[in-house]
């Protein structure tokens, strides 16, 4: 299954990391103060500032609890379903 091409930035806060049990990534939950479609692609998540959605990350290390982050994610597609991952992040300078 492919899905079209897409990134969303986002800006908010994590609440929560759970690493996965294999070992690999973790699943992120993130407080979005903001949401915009990146440059040139389409914006697949639609979050609501106010909302929290889980994303997966790769490197769960990159993030901590309670810090502001920009996050750029993709919403990739299988046999399977579909998940948001992250593909970068930023720290909020404060």
């Amino acid at each position: 299954m492919q899905i079209k091409p897409n990134r969303t930035i986002l800006k908010g806060t994590v609440r929560r990391v759970d690493k996965a049990s294999d070992g690999w990534g973790a699943n992120i939950e993130f407080l979005v103060d903001k949401s915009t479609p990146a440059q040139g692609f389409s914006d697949f998540l639609r979050a609501q500032p106010g909302s929290v959605i889980t994303v997966f990350a790769p490197e769960p290390d990159s993030v901590e609890v309670g810090k502001t982050y920009t996050l750029t994610i993709s919403v990739l597609g299988g046999p399977r379903g579909e998940r948001a991952v992250i593909e970068s992040v930023e720290t909020e300078h404060q």
